[in-house]
């Protein structure tokens, strides 16, 4: 007996392959990094700043957008946050640049899981670290970024929160 393939059957399939495309693209989009970051400093467990990541090309990139800390304007001598600047920042980030604006986060791709490949500065120290970002496995609606500067076999991992 040969059997044929009629259009219910094909209906139903394109039914299964939109309704699967659908989830996938609602489970990616809840662990996506773009956005805007809280940021707290793992050493002192103070709330830093809001990091905006944005993906230019390929690559993600993020800037500061918002400085949060009192203990960071006051050690700064300065009024305003507005007027913080990045006095040890390398050159390839612009020196006495401002904080709010300069780009912490370059050149970042993603690779399955994590982002890699790019690089992390601490404006603080004026330090350029290789950089590693993922999603933490454990917060299923996506909200919590885990963010990892790292030199040979030192580094630090500081957690984001996403700001809705």
């Amino acid at each position: 007996m040969k059997r044929t393939f009629c259009h219910s059957n094909i209906l139903v399939i394109v039914c299964l392959l939109f309704t699967t495309t659908l989830f996938a693209q609602t489970s990616i989009n809840k662990k996506d990094i773009v956005g805007v970051w809280k940021t707290v400093d793992d050493e002192t467990g103070r709330t830093k700043s809001h990091i905006q990541i944005f993906k230019k090309g390929a690559n993600y990139h993020g800037k500061i957008i918002k400085l949060l800390d009192p203990e960071t304007l006051k050690n700064s001598g300065k009024e305003r946050f507005e007027d913080i600047k990045c006095d040890q920042c390398p050159a390839e980030y612009g020196i006495n640049q401002p904080l709010i604006g300069l780009e912490i986060v370059k050149n970042m791709q993603q690779k399955r899981s994590k982002y890699a490949g790019g690089s992390i500065i601490d404006p603080k120290k004026g330090k350029v670290y290789t950089c590693t970002m993922w999603m933490d496995d454990s917060d299923k609606a996506g909200n919590t970024l885990k963010v990892r500067g790292w030199v040979a076999m030192f580094y630090r991992t500081q957690t984001w929160y996403r700001v809705k």
